[in-house]
């Protein structure tokens, strides 16, 4: 590789540089595309960025501006994203450029006119760090977009466009890193028209096999009521990058099923939904009676094992029908944030973590998020243990300590808004191009060489 330094040096030198230094080096030679391409250098780049304690990761965070009708994506500090002091800066030199240059006494800034305008025009509060990333995805609809979820730099979205035929959700990975985005293939199953499918998907990676994976469950509904899930076992299909192929899993039979709001959170190596059950089976106790009780729960599926599990939620509100609440990650562990008040309007959410993951009695209430009438939404949190949430069409920060909030002044549809963890990476570097998943969006999709159907994770 070189007649100055030993190959395994270079190796080492290479895989200690930031991502996108690596991708210039491609260029170098031959050698070196090779070299950066590899799957042992991939793996070998990702474990030193995760065992990178001194820089945190990112926040990936997702909204769509209905003002200015953009989707954006961005990377902020997982830390602090919206310093305190940042917005009085951007507003000051707002109004300076806004002044004009004719007028040699323009006098002190009006801050109202500002806000006028920010209203009007849009205005990201973002700190001077934040990084916005290219979205490729563009001829898409921002409401047909959903997010899995993002693991190692990779984040999984579902293009779910209305098709001509009768199901068509399309899972694609996307490296933003790397600015590379691949369709995956869908599995081979139709549906009788009489019957309407509920997906609910899970994204997550194996480090012992060194392999990512798509869960996807389908339950059927009947199409004259949505809230009666028909008696067929759910279909369950799992999607492995390695091998590039989807497989059958068999049906756990489990009292439980996935409640149709819950979106997935991935922690401590499995999937985590939200579910319910009418059957009264207590997680902590062998003890079941023959009565008819409502059941909140936790179902769980271990990406590595590829084994469904059962979880208790706080048994203050595992006998709560029709809660709002949701799952999150809150300092690395699994939380719950049910709405424990609804009173003329006002919502008060709990936040509780589990301190101890798998045992049910290590369930501990952190905080409550009270900001007064008009809360909807807990979207997530940052690393510092602020929460991101929505009120009255607004985007807020929520901190505990001091039970305040910040207004960062962004513009965002509250269904759009996601907030996760997310660092730099190569993955999705080295797998092989192809012909494109959706041949109907060829057209589209041919403006942009970021777009193949994988074939399989890289040469092992």
């Amino acid at each position: 590789m070189s007649d100055y330094l030993p190959d395994v040096v270079i190796f080492e030198i290479l895989s200690r540089l930031p991502v996108k230094s690596l991708i210039r080096f491609r260029s170098v030679s031959k050698t070196w595309f090779s070299l950066i391409t590899s799957h042992d250098f991939i793996a070998m780049h990702l474990n030193r960025t995760l065992s990178n304690t001194k820089d945190p990761p990112y926040l990936l965070f997702r909204h769509y501006d209905e003002k200015m009708e953009k989707e954006h994506f961005a990377l902020l500090s997982s830390n602090d994203p919206f310093p305190r002091n940042h917005f009085s800066k951007h507003l000051h030199c707002k109004l300076n450029l806004s002044v004009s240059n004719s007028d040699p006494n323009p006098g002190p800034p009006n801050r109202l006119v500002l806000k006028k305008q920010m209203k009007e025009r849009g205005f990201f509060a973002y700190p001077s760090d934040f990084i916005e990333l290219h979205f490729p995805f563009k001829y898409l609809e921002k409401e047909f977009i959903y997010i899995v979820g993002s693991s190692n730099g990779i984040v999984c979205l579902l293009d779910a466009t209305p098709s001509n035929t009768d199901y068509d959700i399309v899972p694609i990975l996307w490296n933003p890193s790397i600015r590379k985005a691949i369709y995956l293939p869908r599995p081979a199953v139709k549906f009788p028209f009489s019957y309407l499918p509920m997906e609910h998907d899970g994204f997550g990676y194996d480090p012992i096999t060194d392999d990512y994976k798509l869960v996807r469950i389908v339950y059927l509904y009947g199409w004259g009521n949505q809230h009666t899930r028909e008696n067929i076992s759910p279909l369950i299909h799992i999607f492995s990058l390695r091998t590039g192929v989807w497989r059958t899993i068999p049906d756990p039979g489990s009292q439980f099923h996935i409640v149709q709001q819950s979106d997935s959170v991935f922690v401590n190596g499995s999937v985590h939904w939200l579910a319910e059950t009418e059957k009264n089976i207590r997680f902590d106790s062998d003890d079941s009676d023959d009565d008819d009780t409502f059941h909140n729960g936790i179902f769980t599926f271990d990406i590595g094992d590829e084994i469904f599990h059962e979880m208790a939620v706080p048994k203050c509100v595992e006998l709560v029908y029709d809660l709002n609440m949701n799952l999150a990650v809150l300092g690395g562990s699994l939380a719950l944030v049910p709405c424990n008040r609804w009173n003329l309007g006002v919502e008060q959410y709990s936040v509780w973590v589990m301190k101890e993951y798998g045992v049910a009695e290590s369930w501990t209430k952190m905080f409550d998020i009270d900001v007064g009438e008009g809360l909807r939404r807990v979207v997530g949190f940052t690393n510092n243990g602020e929460a991101l949430v929505t009120k009255d069409g607004k985007l807020l920060f929520y901190n505990p300590s001091s039970r305040r909030t910040l207004n960062p002044h962004i513009h965002a549809q509250p269904a759009s808004l996601y907030l996760d963890t997310y660092m730099d990476s190569l993955v999705l570097l080295n797998v092989e191009d192809g012909a494109l998943g959706r041949q109907e969006d060829s057209s589209s999709a041919s403006k942009d060489k970021d777009y193949q159907e994988v074939k399989g994770w890289g040469q092992f």
